[in-house]
């Protein structure tokens, strides 16, 4: 297929490629060392505790609702523009996503304000999407879910090395589970052969994430 307009160009050269080789040659192609040295690796440069890799964007996703403890009965407010498996991630543990629009025509980020009107008497969870790798206003957003004692899932699969006010744009200011989902080539920031990083800082969330 040729795409007019591609999304990006793949910068995948020899490095990479002798990289996939070690794999293959291992023998190990979904965990083994190189998965573990990737884990800590990624933890490491982003700075949180625990990080673990799984097969795509919609299992972390997923995972991170049951982690947060989405259950029937619940609502989780999400993006109204995003991919679907952000509302299906919430639909799997039997909650309800509520959608929240957009913050403006030059803002594709998830509206405060309209996370604020979706708020009920259901609602657990709020779900944020990066886009494009520009921050989402986290501040406010967090300030909100510690005053209705919300939990924060961040899906940053555009905004790996992005930062908000100097700090990374996970672990400054942020958060209950973040998942780092490599879904598309040339539409993440990072290009890794079907992997999804979750990122976690409580131990006790780490324990029930295995």
């Amino acid at each position: 297929m040729q795409w007019k307009i591609p999304l990006s160009d793949i910068d995948f050269g020899p490095e990479e490629m002798a990289a996939v080789d070690d794999v293959l040659r291992s023998k190990w192609l979904t965990m083994g060392s190189m998965t573990e040295e990737f884990e800590q690796a990624f933890a490491s440069y982003i700075g949180a505790k625990y990080a673990i890799a799984v097969t795509n964007a919609t299992a972390a996703l997923h995972l991170s609702c049951v982690v947060a403890g989405l259950g029937a009965g619940d609502e989780a407010i999400v993006p109204s523009l995003t991919f679907v498996a952000t509302a299906n991630a919430v639909r799997y543990t039997g909650a309800t996503p509520v959608f929240a629009d957009v913050a403006s025509e030059d803002d594709l980020n998830i509206s405060y304000h309209s996370i604020e009107r979706a708020i009920t008497a259901r609602t657990r969870a709020i779900l944020v999407v990066h886009y494009g790798g520009y921050a989402c206003d986290m501040p406010s957003i967090m300030e909100l879910a510690r005053e209705r004692g919300l939990k924060v899932i961040e899906d940053a699969a555009h905004a790996v090395g992005s930062s908000l006010a100097a700090l990374s744009l996970v672990f400054g200011v942020i958060l209950d589970v973040l998942a780092f989902l490599r879904d598309m080539p040339g539409v993440t920031m990072l290009w890794i052969w079907d992997t999804t990083i979750v990122l976690m800082r409580s131990v006790l969330r780490w324990e029930r994430f295995n």
